[in-house]
């Protein structure tokens, strides 16, 4: 068993209420935004304030994924996920930590985590495969978000996939 993190963060010119409209609110939606998702639905029934699903299905080019929400706070403007379904084979679990911090008027900074356990000797033998993927893919939805965001459009490697 190995763990694998990665962070990555990017300033979006935008305030935190409009970032976090997107990111949390909309957590659902992703789609709309992600290059990495190509439909996204809710499910589930509510148990955070301020919205009313607990996990979101996603169709990806893997497959089908759920991300089931452990945490959701439009205070501090953070969600947390674990992956329940569609995790890859090398995964005993995956999971992820979105977050915002608010800079000034128009900046805010968005914090995207991705954390995996892999399983067995071909897990640890994969893990700098794997990182520098979770890390790319953890940068492309920050980049995806701040463009959405601030351009009110998809990315355009994201308009390309559709």
């Amino acid at each position: 068993m190995n763990k694998i993190h990665v962070q990555k963060q990017l300033i979006i010119e935008k305030n935190v209420e409009d970032v976090w409209e997107v990111m949390g609110n909309q957590f659902a939606q992703v789609h709309l935004w992600s290059t990495n998702f190509k439909d996204s639905k809710p499910s589930g029934r509510s148990k955070f304030s301020g919205i009313d699903y607990s996990e979101r299905i996603t169709e990806t080019n893997r497959g089908e994924t759920i991300q089931e929400l452990d945490s959701f706070d439009s205070t501090t403007h953070t969600l947390a996920y674990h992956i329940s379904k569609g995790a890859p084979s090398i995964a005993n679990h995956a999971s992820a930590v979105w977050s915002l911090k608010n800079n000034a008027a128009n900046k805010t900074t968005v914090i995207i985590e991705f954390n995996m356990e892999t399983k067995g000797f071909i897990g640890l033998l994969m893990t700098p495969l794997i990182k520098k993927g979770m890390g790319k893919s953890a940068m492309e939805i920050a980049e995806d978000l701040k463009y959405y965001v601030e351009k009110g459009l998809p990315h355009p490697r994201k308009r390309k996939d559709i």
